[in-house]
């Protein structure tokens, strides 16, 4: 059985041993709420630290991955592991090893960059508290990382450019396929592919966040909701530069 642990914007819940650790990810997540919360109120996202035996309960992703599962009037979930499990950080050392070769460096623990993932998902609850969720995959994992490192460069400086840090090593990876046309099958890629596309988005999100703070947010709250159809115009209607970007993928969008 799990156990609670309250929280005004971050209930957690978690499985026997987990409690430090969700004590953790409470005051690191808190940080970031308290970011963005002056933007737009967020509702509470529930945390979920959980060994190996609970995570399948709710869900068949393989242990050590975090994620999130958020709708609006239903809740809004952020999973983490207890552990990263041996096999996850044996997988991840060696893309980054990939990386490295190509001359970039390894900014520190990997246990790190998956925290900041978590920060990652907690980001995407965000979006989907506040209307932006575009059902559009690469667009939902772009802003998820443009709110995420926005939280980071106001809470945390240090935190914040440890994640650049991780992007720009990401972004030296080779991927043989780099369509934004077919990220829809993202979850099928190559580890390598997934890591390259999540770099490059961090990567234009730190520019953006460095230029102009939260400006594209608060735009694109104006011209929320979207839809597959019209996502791509209200991007560039908020940040036209993002044409520019887009190139990077081998294609036009917009």
């Amino acid at each position: 059985m799990l156990r609670r642990l309250p929280h005004p914007h971050l209930p957690a819940e978690h499985s026997p041993g987990g409690r430090l650790r969700a004590l953790e990810l409470q005051r690191f997540l808190a940080h970031l709420h308290d970011a963005l919360a002056p933007i737009r109120p967020i509702p509470p996202v529930t945390i979920y630290v959980l060994d190996e035996h609970d995570w399948r309960r709710f869900t068949r992703l393989p242990y050590g991955y975090p994620f999130q599962r958020s709708r609006p009037g239903e809740g809004f979930g952020v999973f983490a592991p207890l552990r990263y499990p041996d096999r996850l950080l044996e997988r991840l050392t060696g893309v980054f090893a990939e990386a490295a070769r190509r001359g970039g460096k390894v900014p520190g623990p990997l246990a790190v960059f998956l925290d900041l993932m978590i920060a990652h998902e907690y980001a995407h609850a965000v979006a989907v508290a506040w209307g932006l969720r575009a059902r559009v995959r690469w667009v939902d994992e772009f802003l998820a990382n443009y709110l995420y490192m926005l939280a980071l460069h106001r809470a945390d400086p240090e935190l914040y450019a440890q994640a650049r840090a991780w992007a720009e090593l990401a972004a030296r990876l080779r991927p043989r396929r780099r369509s934004l046309s077919g990220f829809e099958r993202y979850p099928r890629r190559p580890l390598a592919e997934q890591l390259w596309f999540q770099g490059v988005f961090t990567l234009q999100a730190a520019r953006m966040v460095e230029t102009s703070g939260d400006g594209f947010v608060r735009k694109l709250l104006e011209l929320a909701p979207f839809s597959r159809r019209d996502v791509h115009k209200k991007l560039l209607a908020a940040e036209p530069g993002l044409k520019d970007f887009f190139r990077v993928f081998g294609e036009k969008v917009g």
